[in-house]
This record gives structure tokens, sequence and C-alpha cells, in this order.
């Protein structure tokens, strides 16, 4: 402000100061504000603003969101919030990556277009925001999903929402590629490490005791893990054949501002010969959800293609399955889907469900309650075929 000391400063408990590294050489102090995907995006942006902005343009009514949300089917890879979202009042981070993965499926169909799209900017910005590894093409699209939600903000004026939109986070995230360029991706300045060992290092030791004289159980608890662990180092050096692994003291649960796992620093010599070969496989069960299923209730394509297969991948002389067949019938199956780097360096289960609908009942443990049928979805992509 050049000396300046307007009325303004005093109505927001301002103060002129002459900042120590003014004249440093190359030294721009806010050039090491980093990024936050935490506390920026989903306990800022989204659960501060999104949020309740979704629920004002959905006629205001709580209730009303409570409802779409515990109609929603549930699903293994989603969580099913069956009391709503109004009646919590501390979020987690792993809370609010949940709901972002339904939020759009909740609104759709209950308010306005504009406001779908200007939603679905910012869910599509924090997930590219969270790549691990960026390019240039990725980068144009977290620009253009920013883009999305600035053309379509316009509607939270209209419905009487919002009467400005001069928030610091929402300014905040127009620099997100210039900071991703010149300090890299934003995982490594994501507070969700920091957070998850809080809880490993503070809130366990704290609950694994009486509450008495905590600080002092708190050190022996990890004490006690510190030497495991060296012990457990000393036995891989001395037994070559001990494979057990250290012991990591993972979150009981997910307290606090946010979860995650705190990521190894990588090589700065990385090579494509360093990436690992993941192998798509499926896991079931070992035991049959369902026995003696007759072949009259499947599909009598199915029969053709499932015979197929066997000519194809059974010795010779394999029988062919008839009307007559049975077979073991399970409920679900995971499939290990293909490594994508940018999004994650751990293999992504996904897994696909048949389950049956219960009706209400009365047995000799006392009343089973209905429960509806779930029925995963399943995408599939056909190859190639030869002409």
């Amino acid at each position: 402000m050049q000396g300046e000391n307007p009325a303004e400063f005093k109505a927001h408990s301002l103060h002129t100061i002459n900042p120590f590294w003014k004249d440093l050489p190359h030294c721009d102090i806010f050039s090491g504000i980093t990024l936050d995907l935490l506390h920026q995006l989903h306990k800022g942006v989204f659960k501060d603003h999104i949020v309740s902005w979704a629920t004002a343009a959905m006629d205001g009514s709580e209730n009303k969101v409570d409802c779409r949300f515990q109609a929603m089917s549930p699903h293994p890879s989603l969580r099913h919030f069956k009391k709503g979202i109004s009646l919590t009042r501390q979020w987690t981070g792993t809370e609010h990556k949940n709901m972002e993965k339904v939020l759009l499926r909740v609104l759709a169909g209950a308010t306005d277009p504009a406001v779908l799209r200007a939603i679905q900017g910012v869910l599509d910005f924090i997930y590219y925001a969270h790549f691990k590894t960026h390019c240039d093409e990725s980068l144009v699209q977290l620009d253009l999903t920013w883009l999305t939600f600035h053309n379509n903000k316009h509607i939270f004026k209209e419905l009487g929402i919002r009467k400005h939109f001069n928030i610091s986070k929402l300014h905040n995230i127009k620099h997100y590629i210039d900071v991703i360029c010149s300090h890299g991706t934003a995982d490594g300045f994501n507070t969700e490490g920091s957070e998850c060992l809080h809880i490993d290092l503070a809130k366990m030791g704290y609950q694994a005791g009486n509450k008495k004289q905590y600080i002092k159980q708190m050190t022996t608890c990890l004490w006690r893990q510190e030497a495991i662990q060296q012990f457990c180092v000393y036995l891989q050096w001395a037994l070559p054949d001990y494979t057990a692994g250290i012991s990591t003291t993972n979150g009981i649960g997910d307290e606090g501002d946010g979860e995650g796992e705190e990521e190894e620093e990588e090589e700065e010599d990385f090579s494509m010969k360093d990436i690992p070969v993941v192998k798509e496989r499926y896991t079931v069960a070992k035991k049959a959800a369902w026995s003696g299923v007759t072949m009259t209730s499947i599909i009598a394509n199915f029969v053709h293609h499932l015979s197929t297969f066997i000519d194809l991948n059974q010795p010779v002389g394999t029988k062919h399955p008839t009307t007559h067949s049975t077979f073991e019938a399970y409920k679900q199956v995971q499939f290990s889907l293909p490594l994508v780097l940018a999004v994650s360096s751990k293999c992504t289960i996904d897994t696909v469900q048949v389950v049956k609908s219960t009706s209400h009942a009365v047995t000799s443990q006392g009343i089973m309650e209905s429960s509806p049928g779930c029925f995963s979805t399943v995408l599939i992509q056909e190859g190639p075929r030869d002409t």
C-alpha cells in the first residue's frame, strides 16, 4: 500500500508491515505457497461451498437431499449414505470423496441443468488435480473443467444462492496449473499424509491406553512399535527366508481432517523398466453362494458361447453343457483393472455383484428385514475382430 493505512485495514484487523524479504534477490515468498488438495478442494470448495449451493438449488430442502442419498442403490465401491448427509456434523476426507462420487447422481433431474454443469466442472477439476503425473493434454483438460464451472456459475446468482464469488479458495484454484508446472503434481503437497501420521502417532496411541497419563502411554506405545519394526528388519537381515513384512501403523479409522497413506518418494532416475507389470486377473470366493443352478435358468446364448470357450481352452474330449448340467454360482467377482500411473501406483479392484433380493421373513433368530437385489452394470470393451 506504499505506506498508506486506509480505514478498511482497521475494519478487517489488518496493519501495514515492512517484510524483511522485500529486498532479497530471487525471493518471492508467494511462490512458496503450494497446493493442498484436502483443505482447498475437498474440505474447502466442495464441502463448504458446492454441497451447500447444491442443497439450496434443490429448493433449499435438506430432507429432499437426504431422501435422494438414502434412495440410492448400494454398490460395493460406493458408500451408501443411509441416513443422508444433513445429520453429520464432522466430516472426514474419505466421506468427502465418497460424496463426490455420487453427488451428480443425487442432483440429476432435481435442479437446473446449469447447476449440474457447474458442479460437474468442479468435480472433474478435483479428479484431474489428483493426477500423479501430468502432461500438456491433462493440464488443458484441467483448465477446461474450471472454465466449465465459471461459464455456468451465474446460475447460483440467478437462483439467489450467491451474491458474489469473491471467495479466496475459488480464487486460489486458478493458480493450480502454474503451481503444478513450477513445483510438480499436487499430490506432493497434499496434507493427507500428515493427517494420517497424526492418526498413527497420536490418536492410535491415545486410544490404546486407559486415557490416564496418556502422554506417557502414547510415548511407550510408539517406542514399542519402533522396537518391533527394528526387530523385523533384523530378522529379515539374519534370516534370508524370513518373509513377514514390517508392520506399519495404519489408522484405525478416518478420523480428523483426512485419510490416506504416506506415499514413498520416487527416485529421480525413473525409467520405463521401473514401471511394474500388472497382469489382469480376477478373484472369486472359495465357496459358491448357490449350488445346483440348472442350465434352464441360464440364457441359451450363454450355452453356445460356453461350448465355444470349452472347445478353445479345454482338453479335447471335454463334455459340453446340457440343459441338465449344474454349476456352482457366485455372488461376486473382482477384477484387477489395468494400471494407470497418472491416477494411482496401485491396482484398482473392480467388484461385480449379482445378489438376489430377499423378502421380509421371520426366522428362529428373529425378524429378517427385506433387502433389494444388487446387479452391477458391466461395460465390456471388445477387442478388434479378425476380418
